[in-house]
């Protein structure tokens, strides 16, 4: 039997979104977690334009170290640059259409943490605040808002922690636990820039192992000309909008535990595509459960059906992260 599905939609989430989880929330907290996003929103629509480089280390099998930059212009026009090994990809927002040029078929699922990670405080679901309380991070004296996830059709049951220095108004770890994952966000060192301010250390904990480690070595004002956001050939195009909505799980049926599995128990990880109608493309087995279970994860998440993601009222293709954990009864 397989049990303990979740879905990942590949997002970059604005931090405006962050008003969402304020329900509930008194004005004294309410305004610690405004002022926090503000603090560290370098992409305010204020904001000036700049150019980010990072240096990464990706915890696979083995570390891996790898580039970034990020060329920003405004919300709905940038490029951002990642090499990683062999691995290259190449994102560019022009409008409302988010290019990626990459030579693999699907994106690393570090390099999704790594993009999530560089956006700080991101809320990619609905959250319900449940207290505050005062507790030691680093050394440093921190305010925690401490949040759960609103209940719902397929609720998650996560609990989220972000811990907010009272005194600067910076997120110094935004934590969050669920019933099969402990992540664990932690930034320090941060600069000014813009009248924001931005960490120049980031990392990602996932169960307690180091994930992924980020230096950001320059972090400048900048101009662009136009032939800079100008999307590679044969770039895979998505629609954006503002308030685009995720994709909705109608029919995830179980994968059967392959009665020829040598192992008991394992979790395959699949990069897929959703059609505007629903249905699934383009399924990628990102981590592999082993041969048995990855190839009935793969025949099964190809028959489930989904609320396509819908700016407004259009349906749009988007591409999202299903984990399967199989466990032997």
């Amino acid at each position: 039997m397989c049990k303990g599905r979740e879905i990942y939609v590949v997002l970059l989430l604005l931090s405006s979104a962050v008003s969402r989880c304020l329900a509930g929330v008194d004005p004294a907290e309410q305004q610690l977690l405004k002022a926090a996003t503000n603090r560290v929103d370098i992409r305010s629509s204020s904001a000036k334009a700049f150019e980010l480089d990072a240096e990464f280390t990706a915890q696979f099998n083995t570390p891996k170290d790898g580039h970034l930059t990020w060329k920003w212009a405004a919300r709905d026009l940038w490029r951002q640059e990642i090499t990683m090994g062999d691995y290259r990809q190449v994102m560019v927002r022009n409008g409302d259409t988010l290019y990626n040029s990459r030579n693999e078929p699907f994106i690393p699922l570090r390099i999704d943490e790594l993009q999530k990670l560089l956006n700080v405080l991101p809320v990619d679901i609905d959250w319900q605040f449940r207290k505050i309380k005062h507790q030691t991070e680093g050394g440093i004296e921190t305010d925690c808002i401490e949040m759960s996830s609103q209940p719902g059709p397929h609720p998650r049951n996560s609990k989220r922690t972000l811990c907010i220095n009272p005194a600067t108004k910076e997120l110094v770890t935004d934590e969050e636990k669920d019933e099969e994952q402990h992540r664990r966000k932690e930034f320090a060192d941060y600069q000014p820039f813009g009248g924001h301010s931005y960490p120049r250390q980031l990392k990602l904990l996932a169960n307690g192992s180091v994930a992924l480690k980020v230096k950001i070595s320059s972090l400048r004002e900048a101009t662009f000309d136009q032939a800079t956001f100008v999307p590679l050939p044969g770039a895979i195009a998505r629609h954006q909008c503002e308030h685009m909505t995720h994709p909705q799980a109608i029919k995830t049926p179980d994968p059967p535990y392959p009665r020829s599995a040598s192992r008991l128990g394992g979790v395959a990880t699949v990069a897929v595509t959703i059609l505007a109608d629903g249905s699934v493309d383009n399924v990628q087995i990102v981590q592999s459960a082993g041969r048995e279970m990855d190839q009935a994860t793969q025949e099964t998440v190809k028959t489930w059906k989904f609320k396509p993601a819908m700016c407004g009222n259009e349906p749009v293709v988007s591409d999202a992260w299903v984990e399967v954990t199989f466990h032997h009864r």
